[in-house]
Order: structure tokens, then C-alpha cells, then sequence
């Protein structure tokens, strides 16, 4: 039976391996797409400057030398319209992230990742065709792409619902055998987690480089190789298990469970195993909601998943802040495509092969935290104390890499050395997220289970989007204005101002530290 088989360490195995895949894919797919988004903004912006400034340096294929793009009226504008993509392509997992709950439980994992593929891919083609006639009105028509994500949930909505799947389909007793262990979720999942965050991570890489080779060039072309990813995806995905998404395990197997957690409970005891998605079986069968009522409920779901956030216990609350500082503060790195373009003089394929580097150091980091987890800190520490030695280490490292990045005098190479230097540092701090979050879990309070616990964090992720992106774009916006007129503001204020809320994150891991 379905039930049975997610009882098998095997089959457990081999579900994270085909999600992780599709995690994996998908994100290479996005990447593809999402690293060619700035340089077509870009070349929108600079078509419009030219065809009032000087409609010469337009060619026969509509485009602008990108050196030419580099002025500061335009770098100013783009900066405004990166900021705003990044804020509506956030929307959907405030929108639209309780309805695919809703629907998760109704027709199953395997049919909903299908449906946010395939509107994904819609997505690009329709992007494709917004900026391929090259009008005015391209920008506005390509910022609209969002409205798909709307449907399909986008890649944060599909994420979430995955990860929260492997959460649920991984209980503790699949890779620790004790009680003990069953009761304290040890380092497996940190682990877990690094290594499918880490083949994600992967895709990032494959997707920055193929950006690389095609971007300048060949824009069209690599938005189709990621219709063409999104397309193998769906094959992949036409894999998943039917049941995963609205089974639940029987109920003798969750009594059974619930006499195990209840013979010794402790705080952040609580298994999915004994509640899958927070949908009982009986709603499988309730009659269908209108559409309306859909709507309604996933407004007042977010709401309130948000008020519990405000009135979480501590030391939960701190940790969510914590990650709420971490996410306001990395996402300067929706400028970094822009700032290192025009900090080093570089086109923006070249950049991509620096944003390839990053992804590289990244998925590096990801594999060997288990490792160095396993040979060198856990024979000298708990669990919680390692899980909070890497999120300070981590915040400590981004802290560094930002001041460092925000440093430059010239474009010589011995600067262009220093500022990889200096993102690679940033990078190396990448085993924040899965440390932190694990260490949330092992304090979570009776009641509060794991698989929401990253639906919380899921949307700290967005919320710090909505805010962090549109605003750190507004200052580098203003930056950008304020240099053009010689004030001689540098470029890298924007990251300085991040380092400081990193420092911050380090204090609240500090007083994590002191509690235990």
C-alpha cells in the first residue's frame, strides 16, 4: 500500500532523490530564464534613451551596444524595474500559497507541480514575445510575466510545497532507529537538507554559465533552452508518486506514532506522522469551494500564518527574526547583476560567469557542511550547538564578503580579484539557511509541527523579497542619480548598509548561544 511504502527507508530515499531532481531542474530552468531578465530590461531602457537621444547607435536588429547602456539615467531606471520584478515575481506565495496548499490535498503533488511547470513555461515564451518586437510598451508588457506565477504558483510557491512534501515524507525514524532519536530530530535533516540544497544549488551553476555563452547574442535562444528544461521537468515529474500530496498514513500508524512521542515528549517533538499537511482525511471528500471562497481563504490563511509569526514563543521568534535579518540583508543580491556590470565594466555575460562562480562556492560549501558536520564537530558538540555555530559563522562570513564588495577604485584586474574575493567570502555563508532552520525545528513547541515550521520560513523568504528588493533598488536607484550629478557617493553604500543587518543577525545568534 501507499502508506507502507513511505515506510521503507529505500522508497523514502529514492522520493527525496526524484523531488530534489526536480527541484534541481526546475531551478536551472528558472536561472536560464531569470539571468537574461536584466539584460532585457536593460536593452528596453537603453532602446527608449536612444530613440530620443541618438537613433544611430540603434542597429538593423534593434539593439544597443551594451556598452552604451551604461549611462546613469538608464542604470538608475533599471535598478527601479529590477526592483519591482523581483517584488511581483514574490506576490504569488502571498497570494496564492494557501490555495496550493488546498490543492495539494485535493488532487495530489504530482498533477500541481505539473500545472506550475507548465506555467512556467508559458511564462518565458510569453516573455520572449513581450520584448521580441521591441516596442515601448515591452518593459511594462514583460513585467506582467508574474501573472503566470499567479497560476502556477512560481518557482518560491513550488519550492515551498516540495520541501514541505520532503519534510513530511521523511520522518526521523526512516534514518535514526532509537527513541531518542525519533524524539530529537538530530543532524540528518540539516544534512538532507545541504545535499538537496546543494543540487539546487548545482542548477544555479549549469544555469548562470549557459546564460554566459548565449546572453549577448543569443538572448532568444537561451529563454527557449529554458522552455525546452521546464518541458524535461514535467517528465520527470510525471514520476512522482499519485499518492504524495493528499495521503496520510493510516491511523493505527499514527496512534502508534502519537504513543511514541507521548511515552517522552519534549519540546519540537511533534512528527508530521501523525498529521500530513494539516488536512484531515475526511477533507478529501468535503465538496469543492468556489472560487471565491478559495481566494478568501488563502488571503485569511496568509494573514494568519503571518499574526503567528508576530506571536511565536521564544526562543522560536528570535530565530524567526534572525532569518528575517538574514533575508533582508542577501537580498542586495538582486543588484548584483547591475553593480557588478557597471563596478568592473563588464556586459552582463560576463557577469553571469561570476554569478556561475558564486553558484559554484555555494554547492561546494552545501556538500561538505555534512562531512565537517560528521568528521570534526559532532564528536565535540551537540546538535544545536553546531546548528548555531554554522548560522554565526555564516552570518559572520556575509558580513565580511558585503563590506568587502562594496570596496572599488577601478576596473584593473587586480580589482576585479578583490571583489570575487570578496562575493566568494559572501558565498561561503550559504549554510545559514539549512542550519537555522534545523535548529528551529528542534525547538518547536508541542503542537507546531516541522513542515509548517518551513512554510513559516517560506514566507519570511517572501516577505524579505517584497520589502528587501524593491528597497535596497530604491537606494541604489538613488545612488546611481546621486553619482550622475557628483555628489561621489560610491556604488557599494547599498552593501555597506546590509553588512550592518548581518551584525545584527550575529547578536541574536549570540543570544541563542547564551540561552542554552
Amino acid at each position: 500500500m501507499a502508506t507502507e511504502s513511505l515506510k521503507k527507508p529505500g522508497s523514502v530515499t529514492s522520493q527525496i532523490v526524484l523531488l530534489g531532481a526536480i527541484l534541481t531542474l526546475g531551478n536551472l530552468a528558472q536561472i536560464i530564464h531569470r539571468s537574461s531578465r536584466v539584460f532585457l530590461f536593460q536593452q528596453a531602457q537603453c532602446l527608449i534613451y536612444y530613440k530620443l537621444a541618438d537613433p544611430s547607435k540603434i542597429d538593423a536588429q534593434f539593439q544597443v551596444d551594451e556598452a552604451l547602456c551604461k549611462l546613469r539615467p538608464i542604470q538608475s531606471r533599471l535598478s527601479m524595474i529590477d526592483g519591482v520584478d523581483a517584488f511581483l515575481t514574490c506576490l504569488p506565495p502571498l497570494l496564492v500559497l494557501a490555495t496550493y496548499k488546498e490543492l495539494l490535498a485535493r488532487v495530489g503533488l504530482r498533477r500541481l507541480v505539473i500545472l506550475g511547470l507548465c506555467c512556467s513555461a508559458l511564462e518565458v515564451l510569453y516573455t520572449m514575445a513581450a520584448f521580441w518586437f521591441h516596442r515601448d510598451w515591452a518593459t511594462a508588457a514583460g513585467l506582467l510575466s508574474f501573472l503566470f506565477a499567479l497560476i502556477g504558483g512560481g518557482g518560491v510557491v513550488r519550492t515551498i510545497v516540495i520541501v514541505k512534501c520532503i519534510a513530511d515524507i521523511a520522518p526521523p525514524e526512516s534514518f535514526q532507529r532509537s527513541k531518542a532519536d525519533y524524539i530529537h530530530p538530530p543532524a540528518y535533516r540539516a544534512k538532507s537538507y545541504n545535499y538537496v540544497t546543494a543540487f539546487y544549488t548545482l542548477g544555479s551553476v549549469v544555469g548562470s554559465y549557459i546564460g554566459s555563452l548565449l546572453l549577448s547574442h543569443h538572448v532568444y535562444i537561451q529563454n527557449f533552452i529554458s522552455v525546452v528544461c521546464y518541458i524535461l521537468t514535467v517528465g520527470v515529474a510525471a514520476f512522482i508518486p499519485s499518492y504524495l500530496g493528499f495521503e496520510q498514513p493510516a491511523a493505527e500508524d499514527a496512534a502508534e506514532d502519537a504513543a511514541l512521542i507521548d511515552e517522552d515528549d519534549h519540546d519540537g517533538s511533534r512528527s508530521l506522522s501523525t498529521s500530513y499537511l494539516d488536512y484531515p482525511r475526511t477533507r478529501l471528500f468535503d465538496t469543492k469551494p468556489t472560487l471565491p471562497t478559495l481566494l478568501l481563504k488563502t488571503f485569511s490563511s496568509t494573514l494568519t500564518s503571518l499574526s503567528t509569526l508576530l506571536t511565536a514563543p521564544r526562543p522560536i521568534s528570535t530565530i524567526l527574526q534572525i532569518y528575517l535579518l538574514y533575508g533582508l540583508a542577501s537580498r542586495t543580491e538582486v543588484l548584483l547583476p547591475q553593480y557588478t556590470s557597471l563596478l568592473l565594466a563588464w556586459p552582463l555575460a560576463t557577469v553571469n560567469r561570476i554569478l556561475a562562480l558564486k553558484s559554484l562556492v555555494s554547492a561546494l560549501i552545501l556538500f561538505a557542511l555534512p562531512t565537517m558536520r560528521k568528521i570534526y564537530l559532532q564528536p565535540r558538540m551537540s546538535t544545536p550547538q553546531i546548528d548555531l555555530l554554522i548560522t554565526k559563522a555564516s552570518l559572520v562570513s556575509n558580513m565580511v564578503g558585503v563590506v568587502g564588495m562594496g570596496f572599488h577604485t577601478s576596473s584593473s584586474s587586480s580589482a576585479a580579484a578583490f571583489f570575487i574575493g570578496a562575493l566568494c567570502v559572501y558565498t561561503s555563508g550559504i549554510g545559514l539557511a539549512d542550519s537555522l532552520i534545523a535548529y528551529g525545528t528542534l525547538l518547536l513547541p508541542p503542537g507546531k509541527q516541522v513542515a509548517e515550521f518551513y512554510v513559516w520560513t517560506g514566507l519570511i523568504d517572501t516577505l524579505a523579497t517584497l520589502i528587501g528588493a524593491p528597497t535596497w533598488s530604491a537606494v541604489f536607484s538613488l545612488v546611481l542619480r546621486m553619482e550622475g550629478e557628483g555628489e561621489g557617493v560610491p556604488l557599494g553604500v547599498v552593501f555597506w548598509m546590509s553588512a550592518g543587518l548581518f551584525a545584527g543577525g550575529v547578536v541574536g545568534v549570540v543570544g541563542l548561544q547564551r540561552r542554552r
